[in-house]
């Protein structure tokens, strides 16, 4: 039998693979085609122990197809309404927020067999469960993971891990699994006075202690309730495990540090079952692998505890400019490079936030904020750029700039964050942290790798958006103290390339789009930052050169823990640490190993 590998680049772990793939089923996690699947009294004793938690993996449109046990119109009218909604996502135990991961097993479609997102042939392609898992375990206490755990490593089948779902790489979600859904692990504790187990009785904190199925919006209500703040996310939906599990960039992080940078502890269960409390004075490695080594790859986070800190005084600066003269393309985006080349001054006095550029319009717009400064600070930033824009305006561009104050961040984020649509596509992403350097050393090489990664592949459209994340941290001592890549702490900018392609597609459908981001556009921005890195959780998980790109020098440490921790990767993602010894067979979805374990 020849297995292609979905999820893997090179020629060589292709080939490993499929000579795994030959072999008996002990090379492979267990799947329901394999005699070494539980049987359902197995599953009927976890249930019991799980004190009736075990819920089996239907999709949620499954209400919306006639031939389905679980047909029911009316209930199919409020998921063709929500089904945009990340909320939505995030209440379900298996849907994520971009089903394309999971095959799209089962999208929800009109009485005439249309999908809500446009696919003709969706209703007579039917339901299944794809690549969703197969059972989940709505965890509410610690010893509900700890069962899921045991039970999944017992069995040799895939442990999954999924909150909200919110993964735009697809990693809250694995065929063949047993999912610990995290959701309702709920619980926001204020600490005056936190002290992490085992560390000495004068280090203390002002902190939170919050439960794994926290998300950010949550969170930072509580801390306003206070008048202080956390470091959390942009997004509303976030979940802030998985968030700070990668990196965690937000708002505040130029000022308060990254997500992991402010995690004090973590209970955590890792992969032989066993319940941990993690800091820097107990099990301290394990810890330091926790901040940035990635969700879902060392074990289920029940609980973090973060630093609290002063809510700063929030000015906002919001600035947009747009093409008029769609005959001097070349003349915008050497004013759009300029503009860019000016970031790490913005940057250094203070400045930062989101900013993007929309194909749509030719826009480029940002919202970047500076904290605790006196008025006319960002109109003070602001004017070289605006006197190098004004000869401009109403000939090649038109832009727009305004000032707002906000007693504090919250204030300021509260105002100015949108909706997001979710599940109307396929999301493609490509990424990479920017130093000073590859922004200011030559605006016109860079103003020409702006307008090639813009540039469409020929006969091929879909969404398209660049992002311009003001959000770096440059603190140096966090290098060794947290896993994330070092890049993080000389960027400038996190400069994300989005494209975005239908949910119908197939993954063959989809390569033309995914290998033009590897291997044209991300090249591109390589090449502008060659010794530089990328963000685990907004990346290119096809990146052929991950390791290095994700963790920089921190990968073989990495690498180590992951085989101490989850010798036998009961935790499996693309892209994640220690993956390169496993690869999903295309034909079955099935996780088989490729070499092994060092």
């Amino acid at each position: 039998m020849r297995c292609n590998i979905l999820f893997s680049a090179p020629l060589t772990l292709l080939l490993a693979s499929t000579a795994a793939s030959q072999n008996d089923t002990n090379s492979c996690k267990c799947v329901p085609s394999d005699p070494c699947w539980p049987t359902p009294s197995d599953f009927a004793a976890l249930n019991d122990t799980l004190s009736g938690r075990l819920i089996e993996g239907i999709p949620p449109a499954s209400v919306c197809y006639t031939s389905h046990p679980n047909y029911d119109a009316i209930a199919c009218d409020a998921v063709l309404a929500n089904w945009f909604v990340s909320d939505f996502h995030a209440s379900d135990p298996i849907s994520i927020g971009w089903p394309w991961w999971a095959n799209n097993p089962c999208p929800p479609i009109y009485p005439n067999g249309t999908s809500v997102t446009g696919d003709t042939r969706a209703g007579e392609k039917g339901c299944g469960v794809g690549r969703y898992p197969v059972y989940a375990v709505n965890a509410t206490e610690e010893v509900h993971v700890i069962a899921a755990v045991r039970f999944a490593a017992e069995r040799g089948i895939r442990l999954n891990v999924k909150n909200t779902g919110h993964s735009f790489l697809g990693r809250s979600t694995a065929f063949g699994s047993l999912s610990v859904w995290t959701h309702h692990l709920k619980g926001i504790q204020y600490q005056e006075s936190f002290r992490p187990e085992s560390c000495p009785s004068n280090e203390t904190y002002t902190a939170f202690t919050l439960g794994a199925g926290e998300r950010d919006r949550e969170v930072y209500e509580a801390a306003h309730e206070r008048n202080i703040a956390v470091v959390g996310g942009s997004n509303q939906n976030v979940g802030i495990v998985g968030w700070f599990s990668g990196g965690g960039h937000g708002p505040l992080s130029s000022t308060y540090g990254l997500g992991v940078d402010n995690v004090l502890q973590v209970k955590i269960v890792t992969p032989d079952g066993v319940f941990r409390t993690v800091n820097s004075c107990q099990e301290p490695d394990l810890f330091w692998a926790l901040r940035g080594g990635g969700g879902g790859t060392f074990g289920v986070i029940t609980e973090v505890t973060m630093k609290a800190h002063p809510d700063p005084q929030t000015t906002l600066h919001t600035f947009s400019m747009s093409l008029i003269n769609l005959n001097n393309l070349t003349g915008f985006w050497d004013l759009v490079a300029y503009i860019i080349s000016e970031t790490p001054r913005l940057k250094a006095a203070g400045m930062q936030g989101y900013g993007g550029f929309e194909f749509s319009d030719h826009s480029f717009s940002w919202q970047y904020n500076v904290h605790d400064k006196p008025n006319g600070t960002v109109e003070e930033l602001f004017a070289p750029i605006a006197a190098k824009l004004d000869p401009e305006q109403g000939k090649t561009i038109s832009y727009f700039t305004k000032v707002t104050h906000y007693p504090n961040s919250f204030a300021s984020w509260n105002d100015t964050i949108g909706f997001e649509s979710v599940a109307a596509g396929a999301p493609v992403l490509g990424s990479r942290l920017l130093p000073a350097s590859a922004l200011t050393n030559d605006t016109a090489r860079l103003a020409r790798v702006l307008q090639n990664i813009t540039s469409s592949i020929e006969g091929l459209t879909s969404f398209r958006q660049l992002q311009l994340h003001l959000i770096a941290n440059n603190n140096t001592e966090m290098i060794k103290e947290t896993s994330v890549t070092p890049a993080w702490r000389d960027a400038v900018l996190h400069f994300i390339i989005i494209e975005g392609h239908s949910d119908a597609d197939t993954y063959e459908a989809s390569q033309p789009i995914i290998n033009d981001m590897t291997k044209e556009k991300v090249a591109q921005l390589k090449a502008l930052a060659p010794d530089s890195g990328a963000y685990l959780n907004e990346c290119d998980p096809f990146d052929e050169d991950w390791q290095n790109d994700f963790w920089g020098e921190h990968y073989p440490r990495l690498r180590e823990l992951k085989m101490q921790y989850d010798p036998d990767s009961l935790l499996w993602c693309i892209s994640c640490v220690g993956s390169e010894d496993w690869a999903v067979e295309e034909s079955s979805g099935r996780l088989c190993q490729v070499s092994p374990a060092n």
